[in-house]
């Protein structure tokens, strides 16, 4: 999992392309988010729910959730952009959490399809759309109630993890060195994504040994483990197959297939 720092502090920023068998592994970032399902199939992941969309059916989502695509044999249309552009679905949002949903595009369809098409530099068209979008994410998903939480913490940590996920790292140990109370951090951070800090640390161990298992097929199981950052064997099996579905000798032998 990575945080994407590309997406984050943007003034009045927006890309948007059009893609066909569109796979993205986890990742998150500052920046608002819709993908559209112009034809075919796939599945989006939040937050670890899994989510199926269909032919023209959008997915919205909200800064800083956790999410991944699979849509192969599909098109696609993804856009993300600043949260400046969207100012009015953040007041109506207000201290509620979205539930990610996937959506019927219905009368939108024009608006959707014509997403990757739009000029960076007209800023007002832009918002307009996506505003209009964002109205009918209001009017048709659920919303829970969530606390606002400290954004440049939550990138500072998830920065710090991408680079140090390798070494023995505690919530403990990230509290003292960012100055905030454990149990805060805690919170904020499940609050935000709703996923524990564990999960995040585990998300990116097991990324990093299946790139190893990948890359160095004669390098043993357990050396891939100790050099993930895990400790136990018994801990590294459990959290791949949580992650992955399959054992990492499982994920090797596919690999050779």
């Amino acid at each position: 999992m990575q945080y994407q720092n590309e997406n984050f502090n943007g003034i009045l920023d927006y890309r948007s392309r059009f893609h066909n068998d569109f796979l993205v592994g986890m990742h998150l970032h500052e920046y608002s988010e819709v993908l559209y399902c112009q034809n075919g199939e796939g599945t989006v992941t939040v937050n670890g729910k899994q989510i199926r969309s269909y032919r023209r059916q959008f997915v919205w989502l909200p800064p800083n959730y956790v999410h991944q695509f699979d849509f192969q044999n599909a098109e696609v249309i993804c856009a993300v952009f600043s949260n400046d552009l969207i100012p009015l679905f953040f007041q109506q949002l207000a201290k509620k959490r979205l539930v990610v949903t996937a959506l019927e595009a219905g009368n939108l369809h024009p608006i959707l399809a014509g997403l990757h098409q739009l000029k960076k530099e007209n800023y007002v068209l832009i918002s307009g759309y996506l505003n209009l979008i964002g109205a009918k994410v209001l009017a048709q998903s659920q919303l829970e109630a969530a606390t606002q939480s400290d954004f440049p913490l939550y990138q500072k940590v998830i920065t710090y993890l991408a680079e140090h996920y390798t070494e023995d790292i505690t919530l403990s140990t990230l509290a003292q060195l960012f100055g905030y109370n454990e149990k805060y951090l805690s919170h904020a951070l499940h609050t935000l994504t709703g996923i524990h800090f564990r999960q995040f640390l585990t998300f990116y161990r097991v990324n990093h040994a299946k790139q190893l298992l990948q890359s160095q097929p004669d390098r043993s199981i357990a050396e891939i483990a100790m050099h993930s950052g895990f400790a136990a064997m018994n801990t590294f099996q459990r959290a791949f197959k949580d992650v992955c579905g399959i054992t990492p000798s499982e994920y090797r032998k596919n690999i050779r297939k």
